[in-house]
């Protein structure tokens, strides 16, 4: 394809980025879609799409786009709604009768809560593969807040969109996009489900390591993840990063398709891309649409963005369209490694070129694990738990443990936080605790704790003796969340999640229920089972996790 001679510049700095990131171990596989709001711009593969294989990336390798899924149900919502076949106002319980979820509040959940994450379902219950399933198991859940007032991220709720599409349209998702979506706008090499049938041209997801209660190094070459199927409207879409531009352009001409037909009506499209709630943590600022992100930022020359981004296990997708310069981008990762940054870059790179200024410098990598001297002596010292301790030290802008005559170089995760690449301290990450002014005290490595020598607070801490009940290691066969640690840090209950990268305190609430995050969050988790003083099940957000054996 030929590129358009203002944007070949752009295109040859964004594929230089891409391959330079992909030398230094983005990857093991990516996929990059250039667009217009006219046509598609370039395409760029890099890398393996199955490193047990050797397999490459192709143009037409198909990836799961994870939560990118969201916009593309969303719109196939709009289209029902365009139709008069569906109210965005009506309760939830007017299309599916079997519906139900626990609440104080009068206000029932209705599919514009759904759309916009704001109807106060727990995040997901990914114990189970069927989506119809995690959607019944809500009725052993609690809404949070009242719906309608507050953002509170849902897969769940996404996937109760699908069990309204199909009771609907009397088709599975895959047939549903496929005639509300997929089949209008032409986007041939789409799906709505990740499926046996499409094995062979769907690119391998991979992971770093097959732990995934712990923090561990980035090995030199990454392991292929279980393949398995999937359908859920959260994020079960797999396509082509040129495929997906279709959607991205009707997106950017504002409800329009390639060949000019309306496909959403522009009061509709309004709707779609409307600011519902403010978003909180990663995406803090960013207004929520349906089942899209919009905003304005001084990073974008304060253009109007419409922003998209998916994980699934082994996956990473991004897709960004800029509203006002009608541009977009689209770029996939078979691994949890991708920065926003590099579809960012691209992002401003091509409107630069299209509004005749310079190219943006080529940003550079950040050394996150890297330390500023000044910071780095923050965490020097001596540490000490009831059973053993270590000594911390700077060497140039790294942070050295040693501890029973052995050292070893600590890196950083993220704030305080550090992987110990040293035996008997390798089994979770290493957090610093700070006092209030700012000083750091003292260390945790799980339930463990490490008052250091400038500690001078409380030294012991009571807790209830029932919670030693509910301390070990939980697990399922879920493929995002498998896996949790509960323990007991300073008197106070924790759970350690996400591949052992999170501690979140519980709270507990009554009849020894805990909630996982603020007083509006509707993440609870209850034991249950006992057996030789230990409990066996801990139901999560309405999914069942057990006791691994020896924990």
């Amino acid at each position: 394809m030929s590129i358009p001679r203002e944007f070949t510049s752009a295109v040859e700095r964004i594929d230089q980025l891409l391959s330079q990131r992909h030398k230094d171990g983005l990857g093991p596989g990516l996929s990059l879609a250039l667009t217009t709001a006219e046509r598609l711009l370039a395409t760029r593969t890099y890398g393996t799409a199955n490193m047990d294989t050797g397999e490459r990336v192709r143009e037409e390798t198909l990836f799961q786009i994870g939560s990118i899924t969201k916009p593309i149900v969303a719109t196939a919502c709009l289209r029902l709604f365009e139709q008069g076949k569906l109210d965005l106002h009506a309760p939830v319980t007017s299309i599916l009768d079997w519906f139900k979820v626990k609440s104080q509040f009068s206000v029932p959940v209705t599919i514009h809560h759904l759309l916009t994450h704001t109807s106060g379902l727990v995040m997901m219950i990914d114990t189970t593969p069927s989506s119809a399933y995690q959607v019944w198991s809500l009725r052993n859940t609690e809404l949070g807040f009242e719906p309608g007032t507050k953002f509170s991220y849902s897969n769940v709720g996404y996937n109760v969109l699908q069990s309204i599409l199909e009771t609907v349209t009397g088709m599975r998702l895959d047939g549903a996009l496929r005639e509300l979506v997929f089949q209008p706008l032409g986007m041939l090499d789409s799906y709505g489900e990740v499926m046996c049938s499409l094995y062979d041209r769907i690119a391998k997801g991979h992971t770093w390591s097959p732990y995934r209660d712990r923090p561990t190094a980035k090995p030199a070459k990454q392991m292929v993840v279980n393949w398995y199927e999937m359908s859920e409207g959260c994020g079960s879409v797999v396509t082509t990063a040129a495929d997906l531009t279709v959607f991205l352009r009707m997106l950017l001409r504002r409800g329009v398709t390639d060949d000019e037909t309306v496909f959403l009506q522009p009061e509709t499209f309004d709707l779609m891309i409307g600011s519902y709630a403010t978003m909180d943590g990663f995406f803090a600022g960013k207004d929520q649409g349906y089942g899209i992100m919009s905003g304005v930022s001084d990073k974008h020359d304060g253009h109007r963005m419409l922003l998209a981004g998916g994980e699934n296990l082994g996956f990473e997708a991004a897709m960004f369209g800029d509203l006002d310069a009608g541009l977009g981008v689209i770029l996939f990762n078979n691994s949890f490694d991708m920065r926003w940054e590099e579809t960012e870059y691209a992002m401003q790179a091509l409107v630069a070129v299209a509004e005749s200024k310079p190219l943006p410098e080529t940003p550079i990598p950040v050394d996150g694990s890297a330390l500023p001297p000044t910071k780095a002596s923050e965490y020097a010292g001596s540490y000490a738990s009831d059973r053993r301790s270590f000594t911390v030290h700077t060497e140039d802008r790294q942070l050295a443990l040693t501890a029973d005559g052995r050292r070893c170089v600590l890196e950083r995760l993220y704030g305080d936080c550090f992987r110990v690449p040293l035996e008997g301290f390798d089994h979770g990450m290493l957090s610093f605790g700070r006092d209030q002014a700012g000083n750091v005290v003292e260390a945790f490595q799980l339930g463990e704790w490490f008052p250091g020598d400038r500690y001078t607070g409380q030294a012991s801490f009571p807790y209830p003796a029932a919670w030693d009940t509910f301390v070990g290691t939980y697990g399922s066969y879920a493929p995002l969340v498998s896996t949790f640690r509960i323990f007991v840090r300073k008197g106070r209950l924790t759970c350690q999640s996400f591949g052992g990268y999170v501690d979140e305190v519980l709270a507990e609430i009554a009849d020894g229920r805990f909630r996982s995050g603020d007083e509006t969050s509707p993440e609870v988790l209850s034991f249950d089972c006992i057996a030789g003083g230990k409990a066996l099940r801990c139901v999560a957000s309405g999914g069942e996790y057990h006791r691994v054996n020896g924990s």
